[in-house]
């Protein structure tokens, strides 16, 4: 760790004489929910150097104060690794600033802009703030901008995460109730977030988007070192992957045995764009039956012009992993007609499984034009069964045979039932104004008598208000569940201190595959 320049008294004294301030800092601490009897320091108050302050921040860091705000100085702070030494400390980066890694400052592979380790109650804020690195700079695929292990009760909310010459962030071994709130990672090397280690981790209102420059090249990519570690009440909601190289979202637990902890995930309410390879990829423990639950609700998966959306690998068919999908929309653009399976499932990766499926659907949508089956059983050597295949496939143009395979088949059912996509809907709000804490409630109620089928619906989110830090992040895609007639769509407008109006505006976009007709719109005067 860089050496602290300043006496540990000196810095104590510094906190308790600066109890709060005025301007920005004052609006920061507010905003965070910080307590407002907190001690607090400006990390400008130790020092800024253009060209390096790693030495200033670092003691702010160090100072005792309960609450260190990064403040607006007019131009960026250059650091090097910055370690959080204590418990029970508020972080924030400020509205506008920008921390930028130096350059050649981070020699070892566990480097980054922050390191969390054997840390309890952590908060790094930074709504309309950035943590920018230089992933040219170094080979390999380390180096993530926040990395943290065996620590408890962390969140890192707002920040703008871009140019790791590793992940954007990385939940290392250890890591106990991690929140990860209205985040941007873009233009990360190995992927936006990487998850060797999950007992309780929230993911919701975030952006994972232009991961490229080392596989797995991911959104998000949940994968323990080894068979003991945990990947436990996973949630992650409300977010937008797009232009991730070759996965926006990846579940690897080749490591897991029979003894391991079973898995627990649930992804809701996302919208999972095009990719190099497949939209999603699991694979299950390849060492025995690994058992837990992989559930993607209420999202959409589209695969543009690219080949793939899921990639099942070795998943046993009835004492393994279940994977299950309810009401998610699988699209895609493509003329002539789609080829390629949405679904594949194979049977094995590392060693060929007798039996492989164990895959559930729920009130799916197939919104494409197929030439070729929904689902294709991928097997390899020898005669393996493709097992537990069920559930309810809409389709706008329903394709037989929807499940194909060369080999045998246990308890495979796929019901396909025939929808037009289409539907006439009617855009509402609850209130014109949000204010800071409200939630406005927009409701897309669909008119006439057919409530059959599911309606999965796309929207723009467009006006001055800022995304992600004006109000809570938001998918741009909801799902009508069958036998409905509304989904409604929260708008939280967040507290920043800022009680200048700004405008958002929610508009409906057809998906591919589907037609909207109706009053498509509706407009918000959001203040913080």
């Amino acid at each position: 760790m860089p050496p602290t320049t300043v006496t540990r008294r000196t810095l104590l004294s510094m906190a308790a004489a600066v109890p709060l301030f005025h301007g920005a800092t004052k609006l920061s601490v507010a905003a965070a929910g910080a307590d407002p009897a907190a001690g607090v320091v400006k990390a400008s108050d130790f020092g800024f150097d253009p060209e390096d302050s790693t030495a200033a921040l670092t003691a702010a860091l160090d100072s005792g104060a309960d609450v260190v705000v990064i403040d607006h100085v007019g131009q960026d702070w250059i650091t090097g690794p910055l370690w959080i030494n204590r418990d029970d400390l508020t972080v924030i980066v400020e509205d506008g600033v920008t921390l930028r890694g130096k350059a050649a400052g981070f020699p070892d592979t566990r480097d980054g802009i922050w390191r969390i380790h054997g840390r309890r109650n952590v908060k790094l804020i930074g709504y309309g703030a950035t943590c920018a690195m230089t992933k040219a700079e170094y080979t390999g695929e380390w180096r993530a901008i926040v990395r943290m292990g065996t620590s408890e009760n962390v969140t890192v909310e707002g920040l703008v995460l871009r140019g790791a010459p590793g992940d954007g962030i990385i939940t290392g071994a250890g890591s106990t109730n991690v929140t990860i709130r209205n985040v941007v990672c873009d233009d990360n090397k190995r992927n936006a977030i990487s998850v060797i280690y999950a007992d309780g981790l929230l993911i919701e209102g975030s952006a994972f988007v232009n991961t490229e420059g080392t596989l797995p090249e991911a959104g998000i990519d949940l994968e323990p070192d080894t068979a003991a570690q945990l990947i436990k009440d996973v949630v992650i909601r409300d977010c937008v992957f797009a232009g991730n190289r070759t996965y926006s979202f990846e579940i690897n637990l080749m490591r897991y045995q029979a003894t391991s902890t079973p898995a627990s995930v649930l992804v809701e309410r996302c919208y999972m764009g095009p990719t190099g390879d497949a939209v999603v990829h699991v694979q299950p423990g390849t060492k025995g039956p690994a058992s837990g639950s992989v559930i993607f609700r209420d999202c959409v998966f589209d695969a543009g012009d690219s080949p793939g959306t899921v990639n099942v690998y070795g998943q046993r068919g009835y004492d393994g992993l279940r994977t299950t999908f309810e009401r998610v929309a699988f699209t895609a653009l493509r003329d002539p007609a789609r080829t390629d399976a949405f679904v594949k499932v194979w049977s094995g990766m590392v060693t060929v499984l007798p039996e492989y499926g164990n895959i559930g659907f729920t009130d799916c949508l197939a919104l494409a034009d197929l030439d070729g089956p929904f689902l294709a059983g991928m097997e390899g050597a020898g005669d393996p069964v493709l097992a537990n295949v069920q559930g309810t496939l809409w389709a706008v143009r329903p394709q037989q045979p929807v499940v194909e395979t060369a080999g045998a088949t246990r308890d495979v059912d796929l019901d396909l039932r025939p929808t037009t996509g289409a539907g006439t809907v009617v855009v509402t709000s609850d209130r014109r104004w949000v204010r800071a804490g409200e939630t406005a409630t927009v409701t897309v109620r669909r008119l006439g008598s057919d409530l059959a089928a599911p309606l999965a619906l796309h929207y723009d989110l467009s006006g001055t208000a800022r995304h992600r830090v004006d109000y809570d992040g938001l998918p741009g895609v909801a799902v009508i569940a069958p036998g409905q007639r509304a989904v409604t769509i929260p708008v939280r407008a967040r507290d920043t201190g800022d009680t200048t109006p700004r405008e958002l505006r929610l508009t409906l976009r057809p998906l591919p595959g589907t037609t909207v007709a109706g009053r498509d719109a509706v407009t918000l005067r959001v203040a913080g």
